[in-house]
């Protein structure tokens, strides 16, 4: 997912496979 520079987004922080990602990311 591509994020805008400087846009606001609201996520969580999950421990993944290959370490914390982020997930149930929503555009503001």
């Amino acid at each position: 997912k591509n994020l805008e520079e400087g846009q606001e987004v609201e996520f969580e922080i999950v421990e993944g496979d290959r370490g914390p990602q982020a997930a149930n990311i929503v555009k503001l």
